[in-house]
């Protein structure tokens, strides 16, 4: 936890834990935590139950769109709360997510503000600036509100705007966080008169005054004000010598105005920070590192141990042992150190002055001189690299001398590497699900107590069974006015929330169904079915589903034990006696069929039954069905096409023609009845007709690939060769892997003397041959 001063109930400052990771408190981090969410359990209890209880009475009324608006309105307030557990934890882009979803559902300016918080967390100022000024818009007397969107200006260093939201947050709640923070927007802004002012006023109210002039030199050396931060250090230790991190400040800031110099009075301001706080990370290691350079090695190593223990992810305290361990002439512990503080610093090669060069040139030399040659040069030329960019920036800067590799007052972590380091706060989970289970260790690392881990934890169980009934019954409100792909989606979050919230799974799968997402629907029902077998409804729409997703074996199995009930729904019934002809099993499907027939059908269901008794083999079965269709409905289209393609299967071509010829009295521009009126035309010794109708067809869909083939061969049969040929090579062209379509079109060539053509038709019309030959048999699902 970063914080090391917190504000009281009655805005005093009070003295807070402290964090070995934060040697000085951060203003910055001070503010958003303060600004953290942490309504009282007991409030957001009773408004959940206020609201829980206000979806109920809307499930009384029957009013669906009033239970979507009662459900809406709980999911907000639940969501708000999760994203609170989610920022404590340190999850930001769950907790930006969880905030969104939640104003989805109700507008809130004190969700805004909260997701204010979020994104400055983030890091994320432009989108804080935007969601604080919705919130100070919506509610101009949030004091809150108007602290987060100066934050955020802070962070965005837009500093006139950022004292102008605090002085407005300032006047709505005398606050000495808002005050503190307004005294950093001034120095930001180059007031400091005014900011000193802002101080001392603060002074007056301080409970822990000590704590409150840390506060205060912090904020005088960012601003680079160095003499005025050792001022207010100075009186902090007066008021009380164990101030916590006032010592720690103290010899930073001596550090920085004697640029770098280790001198002794440093040094013991950094010892007697130890005295009070043993486990102060920066302290430590600067001692360390100051030792190292006074070639005090084993006083050096103590302390750069012991830091990087406390800190194991800062490259430098290892640099420092490996170029330490190097100079005792202990190559492998050097080599070993070194390459850990080069994998520390990544490409983060600028930090602390490009100290890692250091460890490239140290590591490189060691290599070099064992058996690593190779890799060792690669780390030199790094080194040389990493130099010359040095060489490069201190030129720009004006530093004299170049600050080579050798040169004397090496910096041991930049200002700005120090500073990050003060302000560190517990590590970001990565974007993930909003909607997974809390990280109990990143509680911890929240530095939560067990007491207040375990409540958060318990919570967390509370809101997700919340989460999971609300969104049921916001989707349930939504299916029952037929908006299923919206209830499927909400149906889906109630899943993710609480996957065992009751009647959940059922109504997400019947859903799914009928907003024709059948893999999901067969997905979520197995699991419905298994624990309610006996359950007709999930039975019928999950063997439905398998059907329309072509899962004809599992469809088959699970319709079955439906029996007589399969035929109370045509589409059901038929979607058995289908899944049974995929699998080849036409007695029982026949049957089925028969029994279905007998029953009162729509024109679309009988059309369907006529389909399946042509795919069963039973042509003329089909036939009778789309007669019975024409009985009841003579101008259905399609029903003389289907009956005409039955009797071609039939091997009946006149009938078949019949047929086509009825077809197209009543659409003359079906080109498939066409098309198959040319062909059963050809079977009856009528090629004239055939040739007129496929001319039809062409012109009407060059793309229709048989059309060509059949066109083609009449007009090479009537010498019309090069006319032919140009039809043949579309057809091929459409439908390369049918072979005879090749076969035909070498034959073209062959009359037409283009012999070298002919020969690659050829050996491709054999090349797909024999890979039809090696295909195996298409089985059933």
């Amino acid at each position: 936890m970063t914080l090391l001063i917190a504000i009281g109930s009655h805005g005093r400052l009070v003295a807070a834990s402290e964090s070995s990771a934060a040697p000085a408190p951060s203003a910055k981090n001070l503010e958003i935590r303060k600004s953290d969410p942490r309504v009282a359990s007991q409030s957001v209890a009773a408004e959940l139950q206020k609201r829980a209880a206000a979806v109920e009475a809307a499930k009384r009324s029957g009013d669906p769109a009033a239970v979507s608006r009662a459900s809406g309105s709980l999911i907000a307030v639940a969501l708000r709360q999760m994203a609170h557990l989610r920022l404590e934890e340190g999850a930001l882009p769950a907790a930006i997510d969880l905030y969104q979803k939640s104003l989805s559902q109700q507008e809130s300016p004190a969700t805004r503000v909260d997701l204010a918080i979020a994104c400055l967390r983030a890091k994320k100022a432009a989108e804080a600036v935007a969601e604080a000024s919705k919130a100070t818009q919506a509610n101009p007397g949030d004091p809150r509100a108007w602290r987060v969107e100066g934050l955020a200006y802070m962070q965005k260093q837009e500093y006139g705007l950022c004292a102008d939201a605090l002085r407005q947050a300032a006047k709505l709640d005398d606050d000495l966080e808002v005050t503190y923070a307004l005294g950093i927007c001034l120095l930001d802004n180059k007031q400091k008169a005014e900011a000193e002012a802002v101080f001392k006023r603060m002074d007056t109210e301080a409970a822990n005054r000590g704590a409150l002039h840390v506060l205060i030199a912090r904020a005088y050396r960012d601003a680079g004000s160095l003499p005025d931060a050792i001022r207010e250090l100075k009186i902090a230790l007066d008021i009380n010598p164990n101030t916590p991190h006032a010592h720690y400040l103290l010899g930073l800031v001596y550090l920085l105005q004697e640029e770098w110099a280790p001198l002794p009075k440093i040094r013991e301001q950094f010892l007697s920070e130890l005295q009070i706080n043993p486990n102060d990370f920066l302290s430590t290691y600067l001692l360390g590192s100051m030792a190292s350079n006074e070639k005090k090695f084993e006083e050096a190593d103590e302390y750069l141990k012991k830091a990087t223990k406390l800190n194991p992810a800062w490259p430098e305290p290892w640099i420092y042992l490996g170029l330490n361990a190097n100079s005792e002439g202990n190559t492998k512990s050097a080599e070993e150190f070194l390459r850990k503080g080069i994998e520390l610093t990544g490409t983060d090669y600028s930090r602390s002055n490009y100290f890692v060069r250091k460890a490239c040139f140290m590591l490189g030399r060691i290599l070099v001189q064992g058996k690593e040659k190779e890799e060792g040069r690669r780390y030199l030329q790094k080194a040389k690299e990493l130099e010359q960019q040095v060489q490069k920036d201190n030129l720009i800067a004006g530093v004299p001398g170049g600050g080579g590799m050798g040169s004397a007052g090496e910096a041991y972590a930049s200002a700005a590497d120090i500073k990050k380091e003060e302000d560190r706060s517990e590590p970001e989970l990565p974007e993930g699900d909003p909607t997974a289970e809390l990280d109990a260790a990143a509680l911890s690392r929240a530095n939560m107590t067990d007491a207040e881990k375990s409540a958060a934890l318990a919570q967390e169980k509370q809101l997700r069974t919340i989460l999971g009934a609300s969104y049921n019954d916001l989707a349930t409100s939504e299916a029952i006015r037929q908006q299923y792909e919206t209830a499927l989606e909400d149906y889906r979050e109630a899943e993710r929330w609480d996957a065992k919230s009751p009647g959940l799974m059922r109504n997400l799968g019947i859903t799914a169904a009928r907003a024709q997402k059948y893999d999901e629907a067969a997905r979520v029902l197995p699991q419905v079915l298994d624990a309610e077998p006996n359950d007709p409804t999930v039975r019928a729409i999950l063997g439905m589903s398998y059907y329309m997703a072509d899962g004809y074996k599992q469809a088959a199995q699970t319709l079955a034990p439906l029996g007589e009930a399969a035929y109370k729904d045509p589409g059901v019934a038929h979607a058995w006696a289908d899944s049974l002809i995929q699998l080849g099993e036409l007695q029982q499907a026949s049957e089925i069929l028969d029994k279905l027939e007998k029953a009162p059908l729509s024109t679309e269901r009988r059309m369907m039954v006529g389909q399946s008794w042509e795919r069963a083999g039973n042509h003329l079965r089909a036939v009778a069905a789309f007669h019975k269709v024409l009985e009841e409905a003579p101008q259905q289209p399609k029903a003389h096409y289907y009956a005409g393609m039955a009797y071609i299967h039939a091997d009946r071509p006149a009938e078949a023609a019949s047929e086509f010829k009825e077809e197209l009295a009543i659409d003359g521009n079906d080109t498939d009845a066409q098309y198959n009126l040319g062909f059963v035309s050809l079977q009856l010794s009528q090629p004239a007709e055939a040739e007129k109708l496929f001319w039809s067809v062409v012109a009407a869909r060059p793309e229709h690939a048989d059309a060509q083939y059949e066109l083609g061969k009449l007009l090479l049969g009537n010498g019309h060769v090069k006319e032919a040929i140009t039809h043949l090579e579309a057809a091929a062209r459409l439908k390369p892997g049918a072979d005879y379509m090749h076969y035909q079109l070498q034959a073209a060539y062959r009359r037409d003397s283009r012999i070298e053509d002919a020969d690659r038709e050829l050996a491709i019309y054999k090349e797909v041959k024999a890979r039809k030959r090696e295909q195996p048999p298409a089985k059933p699902n």
